[in-house]
């Protein structure tokens, strides 16, 4: 627990944490509870552009009197690329104009692409700030390196103890789940496409769990189109008690992302023993190692995919051994240490 002499000082701000919709909520929900007070102003919230405008509006609104007071001394914001950023480049400035100490946590995986495309902003607005935290060494390198930001931290991603031990199974039915945004980007669209182009040989054999956000007409409608009702099930947004159940009855983890920080539903994944088939972008080479704890693809390698899925459909034994060693590496992003890190950058920028 981070401590009240250090947390009654420092205000978060970041997307809606209370029926989070995205990794940075989870993030910021599972934060609430290492917390001894845990101050927070949401930013953002998914539904229309009123709703959103709406809930920004009220946390300037909110934020204004943490700034002329004296009890707040760091503002720790979290945030990513795209209107994300756009957002928080306000809330940064303003805080800075009371002198208050700003923490910029980045985690989205676009945010080197949303960089180069606005070379002069986004530095600017980074080196406003007085510690930059990156999600793994892959994100340092880029922030501490090419933008020059003078204060650097890892944090990994905090995610909660599982709530039930996951075993592996063999019941003639090889179960994957993918948890994300619907959309090209995360290879949702690339993962059914392999499994369509294999059912008559998949067909009975595995099964996918979809939940997640987004393109979600498109995807139904792709699914039916490609007569694969049987074989994928969509189950919507997914969160609690309902999670926890696809976790436990899954036998493998899919993310065939293009473009990723360190995502949080691969680490959800690792505590729940479950071998993870994923690409090498962003922070993942450092959370998965290809053949220890799963498998790695390149983004959009159809072939690279279906050897994926046969290989860990075909051995229960591979699937335990790899199953192990994923919840081994989940292990430093447990509550627990990742307070003590957050407890030692807070007394760092304190002193600053």
């Amino acid at each position: 627990m981070i401590p009240k002499q250090i947390s009654h000082h420092v205000l978060s701000l970041g997307p809606d944490c209370i029926a989070p919709k995205g990794g940075i909520g989870m993030v910021l929900n599972t934060y609430s509870g290492i917390y001894e007070e845990f101050n927070f102003i949401s930013t953002h919230k998914e539904g229309s552009v009123l709703t959103k405008f709406w809930v920004f509006t009220k946390a300037i609104c909110l934020l204004i009197p943490y700034l002329f007071g004296k009890e707040v001394k760091v503002i720790h914001i979290h945030g990513a690329s795209k209107g994300s950023f756009v957002r928080k480049s306000i809330l940064i400035m303003l805080a800075k104009a009371f002198g208050k100490k700003v923490i910029y946590h980045i985690h989205g995986g676009r945010f080197k692409d949303f960089t180069h495309r606005h070379k002069k902003c986004v530095p600017y607005i980074l080196h406003k700030c007085d510690m930059i935290i990156a999600l793994s060494d892959y994100w340092k390198s880029f922030f501490a390196g090419e933008m020059h930001c003078r204060q650097v931290e890892i944090v990994p991603n905090i995610m909660e103890h599982p709530k039930e031990n996951h075993h592996a199974r063999d019941n003639g039915v090889f179960t994957m789940l993918f948890l994300g945004k619907i959309c090209n980007e995360k290879g949702i669209f690339d993962l059914i496409d392999v499994i369509s182009e294999h059912i008559d040989e998949f067909k009975g054999k595995i099964k996918l769990f979809i939940g997640g956000i987004g393109e979600t007409d498109r995807l139904q409608e792709v699914i039916h189109h490609q007569k694969l009702d049987e074989t994928i099930s969509f189950m919507g947004w997914v969160s609690g008690s309902d999670k926890i159940e696809l976790l436990n009855k899954s036998d493998a983890f899919v993310l065939p992302s293009y473009y990723e920080g360190v995502p949080i539903s691969l680490l959800e994944a690792f505590s729940y023993h479950l071998p993870v088939i994923s690409t090498n972008v962003g922070g993942i080479p450092e959370i998965l190692t290809d053949g220890v704890n799963g498998i790695m693809v390149a983004p959009g390698d159809h072939e690279g995919l279906y050897q994926a899925i046969a290989k860990l459909a075909s051995s229960v034994q591979l699937r335990e051994q790899m199953g192990r060693e994923a919840y081994k590496r989940c292990i430093p992003h447990l509550p627990e240490n990742v307070e003590t890190r957050l407890i030692g950058i807070y007394k760092q920028v304190f002193n600053q």
